[in-house]
């Protein structure tokens, strides 16, 4: 056996072979998911263009003294600027979720409502005095016209008797000591009718 080992070519380790085909697979997607038509285009996005190392620098040097001067604006203004107030700081808020914001009465609010609130109370008591007063009014009339009635019930009676003497209006009707039903107990066809 170590004949063996000595005539074969040594191997790469294992690392370094699946590093090499993970590479491998990498350029065959790349390959694939290219179109014919854009495979120049993106060869020369790959390759670098060439540019002088002094216009790199430039450029870098531009854009971090852009972004410096950008804070420098954005920390003048902060400065400038009060605090924007959150709700939490302009209302009361309940402490059960979701939250409900809300503002306590003035003291001017409070003393409105409670002037509203008497002068209801006030409309109030006079629309039940007025009710009452009515009331009043009405059992008044009820006991006036019940005398009146009163009064007028002897003259009533005496009619009625003068009636009963003289043979008016209410005489007396001689009452059938049989009285016969008006609805038929029995169908038509058992009295021999048409049906």
């Amino acid at each position: 056996r170590s004949s063996d080992l000595m005539h074969r070519v040594p191997e790469r380790p294992t690392r370094e072979q699946w590093v090499e085909r993970e590479r491998e697979m990498e350029r065959r997607e790349r390959t694939r998911a290219e179109r014919e038509w854009d495979r120049d285009k993106v060869r020369e996005a790959a390759a670098p263009r060439s540019r002088s190392r002094s216009r790199e620098r430039r450029r870098k040097e531009r854009a971090k003294s852009k972004e410096k001067s950008e804070k420098k604006e954005k920390a003048e203004k902060a400065q400038e600027e009060p605090p924007a107030k959150l709700l939490d700081d302009l209302f009361r808020k309940t402490k059960a979720a979701p939250c409900i914001y809300w503002l306590p009465l003035t003291p001017d609010q409070v003393a409105r409502k409670v002037e509203d609130r008497a002068e209801r109370a006030k409309v109030r008591e006079k629309r039940r005095k007025e009710l009452e007063e009515e009331e009043h009014k009405r059992l008044k009339e009820r006991e006036k016209e019940r005398e009146v009635e009163r009064a007028r019930e002897p003259e009533r009676e005496k009619r009625q008797e003068h009636n009963r003497d003289h043979g008016g209006r209410e005489r007396e009707r001689p009452r059938d000591t049989k009285r016969r039903s008006r609805s038929r107990s029995t169908p038509v066809r058992d009295r021999g009718g048409r049906r």
